[in-house]
């Protein structure tokens, strides 16, 4: 039996500062865009970094809707701390 415990990653500069500027507002709308605005980064690698940080359990999303069923920014809120 092997009790090899796996570490958790280290988080890049810029996961780092998406989950930072993500605290800040946490509970409020906010798009990728906008988030990559803020942080100076493409849009593609915000998109790609929440990805991995959601799948990760590090993020959490909650999609929100208009009355009429088109879907507005998506709320962010932190995940687990370990």
């Amino acid at each position: 039996m092997s009790n090899t415990a796996v570490a958790p990653r280290r988080l890049t500069p810029t996961e780092r500062r998406i989950l930072a500027y993500l605290a800040e507002r946490e509970g409020k709308p906010c798009t990728k865009a906008e988030i990559a605005e803020a942080l100076g980064r493409n849009r593609k690698t915000i998109d790609r970094l929440i990805s991995q940080l959601r799948a990760e359990g590090l993020l959490v999303s909650q999609a929100m809707w208009r009355e009429d069923g088109g879907q507005l920014a998506n709320i962010y809120r932190l995940g687990r701390e370990d």
